[in-house]
């Protein structure tokens, strides 16, 4: 798998399909969380005319009907250096070559991070900053900031039910910098994933790219999380 940038968003067939035949021919593990728990499969295949993936289905029937439950789920895949994302929409059963399997509608989008190749600030051990994530929107929610990256990338740790997919758009967003007030920026989610902290509670970490945020708003969060 190639790409140009540590970190980007695919958006048409040309682009994804060659990323997701790569997945299905090496029959990379794929997880996505549920509400009561997390479901494993194996990508087998990416139909070339873009309609539909298939996985493979899960070894015991709670598992399976507690996903096919779920209208959309979000996807994600760890092959070698790389964290890649993609929503899974309208699952059935089928059988593929007499085995158990699920079909899935063909993701719109699909996002590709290389991991950590650019430095980052991190901003808990260094001051709390809070975020009200989304605070224009329906649903506003409270996170933390993990990190903050100097090519623009900040990190949230928020509650595990706060499903959050890949190119959504979180408006208005109201960042609080201790001694120095709030600004207020739109972020678009790059990935998420669910993560154990050091008490043993879970939490969702999720990146974000700063939308048409200026130069100055961005160095005035970075200058907050270097000098505390």
């Amino acid at each position: 798998m190639n790409a140009n940038t540590p970190s980007h968003q695919l958006r048409s067939l040309s682009q994804i399909a060659p990323v997701l035949e790569a997945l299905a021919a090496r029959r990379q593990l794929v997880t996505a969380e549920l509400p009561g728990g997390e479901f494993s499969a194996h990508i087998v295949h990416a139909d070339p005319s873009g309609q539909f993936i298939v996985v493979t289905a899960a070894a015991d029937e709670p598992t399976n009907a507690a996903f096919l439950a779920c209208a959309r789920t979000t996807f994600v895949s760890s092959p070698d250096d790389w964290h890649i994302e993609f929503v899974g929409a309208d699952p059935s059963e089928i059988m593929r070559n007499g085995i158990p399997a699920i079909r899935l509608r063909y993701p719109e989008v699909l996002t590709v991070q290389q991991r950590r190749q650019n430095e980052r600030l991190d901003a808990m051990r260094t001051l709390s900053l809070r975020c009200i994530a989304d605070a224009d929107g329906i649903a506003p929610f409270e996170a933390r900031i993990k990190d903050i990256s100097l090519d623009g990338i900040s990190v949230l740790l928020h509650p595990p039910d706060v499903i959050l997919e890949p190119g959504t758009l979180l408006v208005g967003n109201r960042i609080e910098i201790p001694g120095a007030g709030a600004v207020t920026v739109d972020l678009e989610v790059r990935y998420s994933e669910v993560v154990t902290l050091e008490d043993g509670s879970r939490a969702r970490c999720s990146g974000f790219r700063f939308v048409n945020a200026p130069d100055d708003l961005k160095k005035k969060l970075l200058d907050a999380a270097a000098q505390h």
